[in-house]
C-alpha cells in the first residue's frame, strides 16, 4: 500500500520564489521537441529534401545520404515524408487496405394498389 503524501508539509518547506524565478527562465526558451516520427525528425532538413527530390535525386540515394549521417530512415519512410510536405499534408500516404465502403441499401420496393386496402393502407396479409 502506498503512504499519502502529505501537501501541506511539502508546501511549508518549498520555496516558491525560487520555484518562480526557475519557471520564469523556462518561459523564455522553447520547450525540447520530442521528435516521435521519421517527419519530425527530417522536419528541420524539409526544403532541402524537397530541393533535392525536385533537383532528381531518388530517395534511395537520399537516404544512403542520410544513414551515412546517423539517420536511421527507409526509402519507404522518406518517399512518405516527401509525399506528405508536398500534398501538405491532406491524403499524402495512401494506407493499405483500406476498407470499402458497403453497398448502398436498396429501398423495398413500394407496394402495388391491388395490395392495399380500401382505405389506402397496405395489407398486412394477417387475415
Amino acid at each position: 500500500m502506498s503512504k499519502r503524501i502529505d501537501y501541506g508539509q511539502i508546501a511549508a518547506k518549498l520555496d516558491y520564489a525560487t520555484l518562480d524565478k526557475k519557471f520564469e527562465q523556462l518561459a523564455q526558451r522553447e520547450p525540447p521537441k520530442n521528435r516521435k516520427t521519421a517527419i519530425d525528425l527530417l522536419e528541420p532538413l524539409r526544403e532541402r529534401l524537397l530541393a533535392l527530390q525536385r533537383k532528381g535525386w531518388s530517395s534511395k540515394q537520399l537516404v544512403d545520404e542520410l544513414k551515412a549521417a546517423g539517420v536511421p530512415v527507409s526509402p519507404a519512410r522518406l518517399r512518405e515524408c516527401l509525399n506528405h510536405w508536398t500534398t501538405g499534408g491532406k491524403g499524402g500516404a495512401k494506407r493499405r487496405g483500406a476498407k470499402r465502403t458497403a453497398a448502398p441499401i436498396t429501398p423495398p420496393a413500394a407496394t402495388s394498389p391491388t395490395e392495399r386496402n380500401k382505405d389506402g393502407q397496405p395489407k398486412l396479409g394477417l387475415a
